[in-house]
């Protein structure tokens, strides 16, 4: 199925969720933050979020700096 990730159109598995992507991206920050379609995913939650034909997900590192 394709979802766009971070801006760009990609095709994954139809049983893909969010943590399948995490572990494709090796993504290690614990202060990230995941939207699927604009809503917050927790992260508690990534393992039974599953994708949909046409999602939008964006991974979003804040920078905590001063």
């Amino acid at each position: 199925m394709e979802i766009v990730y971070n801006g760009v159109r990609e095709n994954v598995p139809d049983t893909t969720a969010i943590s399948d992507l995490l572990d494709e991206a090796n993504e290690k920050d614990t202060g990230l933050i995941v939207e699927v379609n604009n809503r917050f995913i927790f992260p508690g939650d990534y393992g039974k979020t599953f994708l949909s034909e046409g999602d939008r997900v964006e991974f979003i590192n804040p920078d905590f700096g001063g």
